[in-house]
């Protein structure tokens, strides 16, 4: 599949809560985030969520259709805890990935991020970026799916490390450097 970066969509409005997308995806330790989509979708989407987080406690992704003025189908809804930086990489990417999936599985065409980790959190905003960015982008080669991070309006700085990332993505692979160390095995097949 060719990657085609019309696929990444950057929002400098924190109107996640209102994308016109299939997923919105929600960090659930960003209390900030899921109290502001929880008030968006209404009394009917707490419940929801309350009676699928219930009914599954441990599952890694609780799933619920977006009701009240949300503009997606579904939120999906996932635990994330900050960690030191190699582990914190990681978990990002498994973060993004465990979404990205779920959507693909459940032949979703579009989901979107908000920024995790970049608010009370204080990671590293080029670390969060590049991990968020290159796990989509890895996704997004094998799967047909738009993906859109939605920043707060004033956090330019946020706003334009992920667009460096998006950015490095049009540069030879040789130029971006991994945000943790990545074995390569290549192989030429040719005409």
């Amino acid at each position: 599949m060719k990657f085609d970066l019309q696929q990444f969509n950057l929002h400098k409005i924190l109107q996640i809560k209102r994308q016109l997308v299939d997923v919105i995806v929600v960090c659930l330790s960003s209390k900030h985030l899921f109290n502001a989509i929880c008030k968006v979708g209404g009394d009917s989407f707490r419940t929801s969520f309350n009676a699928e987080s219930k009914k599954n406690p441990g599952a890694p992704i609780i799933a619920v259709k977006a009701e009240g003025q949300l503009a997606s189908k579904k939120i999906y809804c996932l635990p994330w805890e900050k960690d030191s930086n190699v582990s914190l990489s990681k978990s990002i990417r498994n973060f993004v990935s465990a979404a990205i999936v779920k959507a693909v599985t459940e032949k979703q065409l579009s989901i979107a991020f908000a920024a995790i980790g970049c608010g009370n959190f204080q990671c590293p905003l080029s670390l969060v970026a590049q991990a968020m960015v290159e796990t989509a982008y890895r996704k997004l080669q094998k799967h047909a799916i738009s993906v859109s991070f939605a920043i707060e309006p004033k956090r330019l700085d946020i706003y334009d490390e992920f667009q460096k990332q998006i950015n490095l993505l049009e540069q030879p692979s040789q130029t971006r450097q991994p945000a943790e160390p990545v074995k390569t095995i290549a192989a030429t097949i040719g005409n």
